[in-house]
């Protein structure tokens, strides 16, 4: 895919970024404490739905039970959350597969301990553009080495369109890039909820959407303390379980303060339909060799590895 710059161009690639910043591995300091009884976990979470059931799980005090005092720290953007990935300050953090290939890339000795529940959308402004078909030779704001530019290049690609017959412009910011397509910058962008409910509500065209049931990309990681402590992730994963089936159980307005947080306009909450939110499971082989395949063919991730180590056993 071609690209352009509307606004300002990444200036460092995250990758490059991931390795000049990654941690010595003395110089690393978890937040587990020596007793397994009263863990203290430092997760960085995104501004997206997938992140809703870790705040269930504090707000109702679930991770309490397992004994986890859980710190859920709040990032308005990949960059800024993977920097702090990078310098060592989180022990687990909401990402996806694309972005983890860049930790791979830094040798940051991260691992996946399970998929999350979460979905993008293509939209476009343009009464012209009716399908993905309709993208060719048209421009596409991204945000470079994240798993939405890879779902834009599967959708391309299921359509029959060659890669290099979309220009891509880098945005990074979400907000900026449903703004773009608004006034028409641009003819199309990948966004996920809840701004691509936005999007809809604004009279965009979707001209696809993932299935969060059989489309699963963004992912929650642990960095190389908690990867290697199977009881902390097992009453970590425990808790997560348990807010998943009381969301499901419930409506958007029964949440209406932590959808705020993440991102939800208050005045649109009442008409918000969550997911069926899953429990706990691993990303599939296939998504994650898709996946690492891709990072290597654009680069971001410098070396062919085995995808299918990087996974955590979920128990």
């Amino acid at each position: 895919m071609k690209k352009t710059a509307i606004f300002t161009a990444l200036t460092v690639a995250i990758a490059t970024l991931l390795v000049a910043c990654a941690p010595k591995e003395s110089a690393v300091k978890s937040s587990t404490s020596n007793n397994d009884a009263t863990t203290q976990l430092t997760i960085g979470t995104m501004p997206a739905p997938d992140s809703l059931p870790l705040y269930v799980a504090q707000q109702e005090g679930l991770f309490k039970k397992q004994g986890l005092n859980v710190n859920l720290q709040l990032f308005k953007s990949p960059k800024d959350r993977d920097t702090a990935i990078a310098g060592g300050q989180l022990d687990g953090a909401v990402t996806d597969i694309i972005a983890f290939t860049s930790y791979v890339n830094g040798k940051l000795n991260w691992r996946i301990g399970s998929g999350l529940t979460g979905y993008f959308g293509i939209v476009t402004n343009d009464a012209n553009v009716k399908t993905v078909k309709d993208l060719a030779g048209k421009s596409v704001a991204v945000q470079p080495r994240q798993t939405p530019q890879f779902y834009l290049y599967q959708q391309l690609q299921a359509a029959g369109v060659p890669a290099n017959a979309v220009k891509t412009a880098e945005v990074a910011q979400i907000p900026v890039r449903l703004q773009v397509v608004e006034q028409k910058q641009v003819t199309a962008t990948v966004l996920p909820d809840p701004f691509l409910s936005m999007a809809k509500a604004a009279g965009l065209h979707v001209l696809a959407q993932s299935n969060p049931k059989d489309y699963q990309s963004t992912i929650l990681a642990f960095n190389k303390q908690i990867s290697g402590k199977a009881d902390v992730r097992k009453r970590f994963y425990k808790a997560y379980n348990q807010a998943v089936k009381r969301i499901n159980a419930h409506k958007a307005t029964d949440y209406a303060k932590i959808l705020e947080q993440l991102g939800y306009p208050a005045k649109s909450i009442a008409q918000t339909k969550l997911p069926t939110y899953t429990k706990a499971t691993p990303i599939s082989d296939k998504m994650l060799g898709e996946a690492f395949n891709y990072a290597y063919t654009q680069q971001i991730l410098k070396h062919e590895v085995d995808s299918e180590s990087y996974q955590l056993p979920l128990k």
